[in-house]
């Protein structure tokens, strides 16, 4: 096989690979925007990568011109398509990237525009190199690629600076989206000096066949570490039907192989000879894939398949029940201060019960009052057993400034006796689409964690929340002992804790359900300075 042989296969497979992914990652939650985002990425990354192999093995210059044309805007929408995916996966929309987004599609399609109706940005391909026909950029076509590079590395250089600031999973989400990015950025890179008229020897070719890694990362990333929260159940299918997929490919190539092989030797046809390569193939075949699967289990898995996805569903309610249980006895104490107050104002009423029950104004003051005092003490019972009370998200409009509010009551009592300062400062539009019993256990959690990082020293809560295009941002400050750098890394770490009585599952559970919530979370800290948690949720679902 030739070194432009090789060159279209490598190409031939990057673009069936990021198709494959990228229509994998789409029907995985289709309704969210940046597994959208990311599909168009991957189609226009298909889309360059497969013309591409076309437009190399061109058997004229007829064919090599036609194809050029119909790649070209492909090529153009991969930057743009890349940093809005970027902007979507860290959650970061600034005013500044907002700008730079609309900048980067408006310009692209300025240049595909050209392209198309003018013809000043590409010109015929022709031979570099071991390459017949290779794509041609006129002077406006290197502007155009100026603009990708720039565009390109401006979200390289974004998601870099967020993924250092984040911790837990969604650093490890970013960090492989980051790297598998670079690698293909990289890998693709060199195909430019071929339509500048450069042909660099060892580069060019290197440069392409390491391109399907940025494949392979990402699927590696989607299995691990649930990079577009695409849940472990259907991530283990889609790892074995591609094993059991290119098992079937390999095993007809071998087939191929041998048959090919006894004809070069023996200088005939045997249809024996076949059927007997088939059946050798077939008994090979199969313990090769029960093997396969073993391994796949225990190197990404650690345990056979049906039994991993009974015992982590079984594994998360139990965790989501005894967090909600332990936090139930600090927000029972919350609670009697709450309820003290309407059971007293029940007992002065019920002592003037028999000197004043003739009374006409003090029946209807009695009937009111009571009433009332009752409603509230029924309101905070059921409050407490619904939150005790293991149950799937049921989305609906909640007010988050409320919830905080509510959350923060309960815990009044505690902050006065720990002598704490609670400040609110609130945005008036704060609605969202999310289960209300959720987020207040999420509010609860990082409320306590807060209060207890300000044990016996005093100090101030502060609660913001703010309206950032279409999300809310809710940020939760303490001015507390802080978290040292080398714990940072791990506050979402199941079962990872520094206190002596504490499950570490708490945060742990805080981020699985922001994350249901198509929320982000992060945490600054600094020790003895406090710390900053900082929540977004999106107003809208859809």
């Amino acid at each position: 096989m030739t070194l432009l042989q090789h060159h279209i296969l490598a190409f031939s497979l990057t673009a069936i690979t990021a198709l494959g992914l990228g229509l994998f990652v789409l029907l995985a939650e289709p309704k969210r925007r940046l597994n959208q985002v990311f599909c168009l990425f991957s189609l226009a990354v298909a889309w360059w990568a497969g013309i591409e192999a076309l437009v190399f093995g061109a058997p004229n210059q007829q064919v090599a011109n036609a194809w050029s044309y119909v790649e070209w805007p492909g090529v153009i929408l991969i930057a743009p398509t890349f940093l809005h995916m970027v902007q979507l996966a860290i959650g970061n929309e600034e005013r500044t990237r907002r700008v730079v987004l609309r900048t980067a599609y408006a310009s692209s399609c300025i240049f595909i525009l050209a392209h198309l109706f003018t013809g000043l940005v590409t010109a015929s391909p022709r031979p570099v190199g071991y390459v017949p026909f290779a794509n041609k950029v006129t002077a406006l076509g290197s502007l155009m690629a100026a603009q990708f590079t720039a565009v390109a590395s401006f979200g390289l250089w974004d998601l870099w600076r967020i993924f250092h600031q984040v911790v837990g999973q969604r650093r490890s989400q970013l960090k492989y989206l980051f790297w598998s990015s670079s690698i293909g950025y990289l890998a693709g890179s060199p195909n430019w000096f071929f339509s500048f008229g450069f042909h660099v020897p060892i580069i060019q070719p290197f440069g392409i066949y390491c391109m399907p890694l940025y494949t392979l990362l990402i699927a590696y990333a989607v299995f691990q570490h649930r990079l577009f929260e695409i849940k472990v159940v259907v991530r283990k299918s889609l790892v074995y039907s591609l094993l059991v997929t290119n098992l079937t490919v390999g095993y007809f190539g071998l087939v191929y192989g041998v048959e090919w092989l006894f004809r070069a030797t023996l200088g005939y046809h045997s249809v024996w000879l076949s059927l007997a390569a088939f059946a050798l193939m077939a008994l090979v075949f199969q313990p090769l894939k029960v093997g396969i699967q073993r391994i796949v289990d225990q190197l990404f898995f650690r345990a056979p398949h049906e039994e991993l996805a009974r015992r982590m569903e079984r594994l998360e309610q139990e965790v989501r029940q005894v967090d909600k249980l332990k936090a139930v006895s600090t927000l029972a104490a919350g609670m009697a201060h709450e309820i003290k107050n309407p059971l007293t104002s029940l007992k002065t009423f019920a002592t003037y019960l028999p000197e004043k029950g003739n009374d006409p104004a003090f029946q209807q003051k009695f009937q009111q009052v009571v009433t009332q005092e009752v409603d509230k003490i029924d309101h905070i019972v059921r409050r407490l057993l619904e939150f005790a009370k293991p149950a799937p998200p049921q989305f609906e409009p909640a007010t988050v400034s409320q919830l905080l509010n509510e959350t923060l009551e309960f815990l009044s009592s505690e902050a006065l006796r720990r002598r704490i300062e609670i400040t609110r400062t609130y945005d008036n539009t704060d609605t969202i689409q999310a289960d209300p019993q959720q987020l207040r256990q999420v509010f609860l959690n990082l409320f306590l964690n807060s209060l207890e990082a300000m044990n016996g020293s005093g100090g101030t809560l502060s609660v913001t929340t703010a309206r950032r295009d279409s999300n809310i941002t809710v940020t939760i400050h303490d001015t507390g002992k802080g978290i040292s750098k080398e714990h940072l890394n791990h506050v979402f770490d199941p079962f990872f804790t520094t206190k002596s009585n504490g499950t570490g599952l708490g945060l742990s559970i805080v981020q699985s359900i922001v994350t249901e919530h198509r929320g982000t979370i992060a945490f600054h800290s600094q020790p003895t300075r406090g710390t900053t948690c900082t929540l977004t949720f999106p107003l809208s679902l859809t």
